[in-house]
């Protein structure tokens, strides 16, 4: 966790990866059955693992979703969060204070998950509350619309919660995330 701040989608992904890969070489996992699941950053990561080990997974599930660092800065309600991700915490401390400028934006994207949706080959399940200040609803939706775009681009779903922030946690919510989560598990992975 120490190691994240300047280094997301980096640090994190390869650390996944050298899971999912120890998993597999006891045969605690059939590598033809893994899924990415996850929200804000789990979601984050899951995004990136997709987009940067494609052949890995067979389907994703992303919950309210960090995909384009470069947009949530001027959106969210934490932008010190896309600052410290992206350059540490001292320089991303000392960023932050100033807004982001056009260099910023541009390391801010190549960080996120959306430099890598080209190469997305999962099914994708995205989860939005619709009034997440946190991680804005247009930053998962314009994610999908590039995946659906895309000519032979995988199968998407968005499910939008209507009255969810952040978290995703009313009752009614939990219950039809959980069962959506199910449904897209069994019908790609089996």
């Amino acid at each position: 966790l120490q190691s994240l701040p300047g280094s997301i989608g980096r640090n994190d992904v390869a650390d996944c990866m050298a899971a999912l890969q120890g998993a597999i070489d006891h045969g605690w996992v059939d590598a033809t059955k893994v899924a990415a699941v996850g929200g804000s950053h789990g979601g984050f990561l899951s995004s990136h693992l997709v987009g940067q080990h494609p052949d890995a997974f067979r389907a994703a599930i992303l919950r309210n979703p960090v995909c384009n660092i470069s947009l949530m800065v001027h959106l969210s309600d934490i932008p010190d969060w896309c600052f410290i991700g992206c350059y540490g915490s001292e320089k991303g401390k000392e960023k932050a204070g100033s807004g982001p400028r056009a260099e910023d934006t541009e390391v801010m994207y190549n960080m996120s998950p959306i430099s890598h949706v080209d190469k997305v080959k999962a099914p994708v399940l995205m989860m939005l509350g619709a009034v997440d200040r946190r991680v804005p609803y247009d930053d998962g939706k314009r994610y999908l619309e590039r995946l659906k775009r895309r000519k032979n681009g995988p199968e998407t779903r968005l499910t939008v919660f209507p009255q969810d922030a952040h978290g995703l946690d009313k009752p009614q919510t939990e219950f039809e995330q959980w069962l959506t989560a199910l449904w897209w598990l069994d019908k790609h992975v089996k």
